[in-house]
């Protein structure tokens, strides 16, 4: 039993936020049979719900034209659409998306893989309540990216994760609402890759062009 609650203990503190570690569960004194354990005071909150026009912010429904529609055809709205709605329900500093871990570089699957997987943990508060905790991940390419940007980017995965226990943004993972919108806006075409001339079946608005390095191809050859 001892060994038991100090495993707890220790693991605890292991998945906290290095500035948040003593959040952690306490124990009043060193007879583990006679002393007092706190829980963990991140979850003391949870299961309280926020006000209703909390709720009626997070949840409220997408402009259909702040959707992006990336070329495999996969929904998303863009990282500043999410900070403004939580800052809207929670004001200016009263949310936070912290880390819970340093990057970590998972090891390519393949040899001749040219770029690494990079992955953090984090975890979001909101009015100093523990909400939800996520990886976020992106793939680096050392040779052609800046670290900098790529630690950016497994930030904004990390917080979209975050925010799908509130709600925010769930008609993207309804797949009627989602096969809709691209019947309306989007369209799909080949188009070719001008810097390595590969062609793929590939989505885009309506309403835009392809960008470089995609050109729209006429054919599959």
């Amino acid at each position: 039993m001892l060994r038991s609650v100090r495993t707890a203990i220790a693991l605890r503190s292991l998945i906290l936020p290095k500035g948040a570690r003593g959040l952690s569960a306490s124990i009043e004194n060193d007879q583990m049979g006679e002393g007092e354990i706190q829980l963990d005071r991140r979850f003391e909150k949870v299961g309280i719900p926020f006000e209703s026009k909390v709720s009626s912010i997070l949840t409220s429904a997408i402009p259909e034209d702040k959707v992006i529609l990336g070329k495999d055809g996969m929904l998303s709205i863009s990282e500043e659409h999410y900070k403004s709605l939580l800052n809207e329900a929670f004001g200016h500093g009263g949310w936070a998306l912290i880390p819970v871990d340093d990057i970590k570089e998972l090891p390519p699957n393949d040899p001749a893989q040219k770029y690494v997987q990079l992955v953090r943990e984090y975890a979001l508060y909101c009015h100093e309540r523990f909400i939800s905790q996520a990886f976020g991940e992106t793939n680096f390419y050392s040779a052609t990216q800046n670290y900098a940007d790529a630690a950016e980017r497994i930030k904004v995965t990390a917080l979209t994760r975050c925010c799908k226990d509130f709600g925010v943004a769930s008609e993207l993972w309804d797949k009627r609402w989602a096969d809709s919108w691209r019947a309306k806006y989007g369209i799909q075409e080949w188009a070719e890759n001008v810097t390595t001339q590969r062609k793929a079946n590939l989505w885009r608005r309506k309403d835009e062009d392809w960008s470089w390095p995609f050109k729209r191809s006429t054919f599959y050859k």
